[in-house]
């Protein structure tokens, strides 16, 4: 988690308080504002991307859209019943001093479901061979021993980096409102972590 998001982390829904913590405190509900901000969902997309009943999904989109971190977009008829979509109203974003207040079983748990879901990506990836379709795609994983200062100095570049992808998922938005291009589904993850000891 950073700790100088304001640069250009959209943290406008984002909160610490009871309400985040409840919002966080399940996984369909760290999953769904993940989902819902990417792009327009329905609580049955998002149940059928993790096995969940489409019931369960339901209650905690409604949960979320209760305390604002989700809106309603758009209704469609479907077999009888409205579909409701949904959007994301600001991503989950902390600095470090609000990140060490989230209790730290909740903490755990939305780290897990985000490498949970950095592991399915990948796989679907290599499994359909999209993982080697671009020869200019990056992979890399660096071990180093840093003190404070160089610690403190990869974490800064981590977030530089992920700021300067959200930019260009901004700019590449624009661009294809103008144009014909369907776009290349990117994922990105950057980890920065203390490993542990030999």
């Amino acid at each position: 988690m950073s700790k100088k998001s304001e640069v250009c982390w959209d943290r406008k829904h984002v909160q610490l308080g009871a309400e985040l913590i409840h919002a966080l405190s399940h996984p369909y509900r760290v999953r769904a504002l993940h989902v819902m901000n990417q792009r327009l969902a329905s609580a049955k997309d998002v149940a059928g991307e993790v096995g969940a009943n489409v019931s369960v999904m339901s209650y905690h989109v409604k949960e979320l859209e209760k305390i604002g971190f989700v809106e309603r977009v758009k209704s469609e008829p479907r077999r009888g019943a409205m579909e409701h979509y949904f959007k994301g109203t600001g991503r989950m974003i902390f600095d470090a001093d609000e990140w060490v207040q989230v209790p730290p079983p909740i903490r755990a748990g939305v780290v897990g479901q985000e490498l949970r879901m950095t592991g399915d990506l990948l796989s679907r990836s290599l499994t359909t061979e999209t993982f080697e379709r671009r020869a200019d795609r990056h992979h890399s994983l660096q071990e180093v021993m840093v003190d404070q200062q160089g610690w403190d100095d990869a974490m800064a570049a981590l977030e530089a980096c992920m700021c300067r992808i959200f930019e260009v998922g901004r700019e590449s938005s624009e661009r294809r409102l103008k144009t014909d291009e369907g776009g290349i589904p990117l994922a990105a993850s950057l980890i920065g972590f203390e490993r542990a000891s030999e």
